[in-house]
C-alpha cells in the first residue's frame, strides 16, 4: 500500500503539469492528447496521471512551438529526442495489460501501422496546405481591405481640399470683380 502511495504521489495530473509551466490547463490537455505517443502516462479518462518524464517532454513541446510554431516540426523534433509509445506502469496489473497490448499488436502488423503514420502524414500535410490556401484567398467582399480604408479617406481629405480651393477661388473672383468694376468707374469718371 505504501508503495502505491508513492507511486501515486510521482504522477502528476493536467493540472499539476499546467501549473508547474504556468499554461492553462486547456493547453496542457491538447499537448497531452497531440503528443501522446511521447508522453507516459497511466490510466484512462480522468484518471489519467502522467510520469515526472512528463515535464521534460512538455518543456521540449513548449521550446520546438516557441521556434517552428507547427506541430509536425514538434513532432519531428519529439522523435529524435524521445521514444514513441512511452508507456508507464504502476503495478503488477498494469503491466499484464501492457503485456495483453503487445499481444493484440501481432495481430495488427507493421505494414498496417505504417500505412496509417503515411495517412496522418498526408493528411496533416492537407491541413497545412489548406492553411496556406485559407491565407492568401482575397478579403470577402463585405469587409474592406485596409487599402481600401486608407484610399477612401485620402479620397475624403481630397473632397474637403477641393471644396475649401473652389471657395477661396470664387472669393478671390468676387473680390477681382470688385476691384475692376472700381478701376472701370474710375478710368469712367476721369474721361
Amino acid at each position: 500500500m505504501a508503495r502505491k502511495a508513492a507511486v501515486a504521489e510521482s504522477l502528476l495530473s493536467i493540472a499539476d503539469i499546467s501549473r508547474h509551466f504556468s499554461l492553462p490547463e486547456s493547453t496542457t490537455r491538447y499537448y497531452c492528447k497531440r503528443f501522446a505517443q511521447f508522453i507516459p502516462s497511466v490510466g484512462d479518462g480522468r484518471r489519467r496521471r502522467y510520469r515526472r518524464e512528463t515535464l521534460e517532454v512538455i518543456s521540449a513541446i513548449l521550446e520546438q512551438m516557441q521556434k517552428s510554431r507547427t506541430a509536425a516540426a514538434v513532432e519531428d523534433a519529439l522523435t529524435a529526442r524521445f521514444p514513441r509509445n512511452a508507456v508507464a506502469v504502476a503495478d503488477t496489473a498494469a503491466a499484464g495489460e501492457v503485456a495483453d497490448l503487445a499481444v493484440s499488436n501481432e495481430y495488427f502488423p507493421s505494414a498496417a501501422l505504417q500505412i496509417l503514420e503515411r495517412q496522418t502524414s498526408a493528411i496533416e500535410g492537407i491541413a497545412h496546405l489548406l492553411q496556406l490556401v485559407v491565407q492568401r484567398l482575397p478579403a470577402p467582399v463585405g469587409s474592406p481591405a485596409p487599402e481600401v480604408g486608407q484610399l477612401r479617406q485620402e479620397v475624403a481629405t481630397l473632397r474637403t481640399l477641393l471644396d475649401a480651393s473652389e471657395k477661396t477661388q470664387q472669393a478671390d473672383l468676387d473680390q477681382l470683380r470688385s476691384w475692376m468694376t472700381k478701376v472701370i468707374r474710375n478710368r469712367g469718371n476721369a474721361d
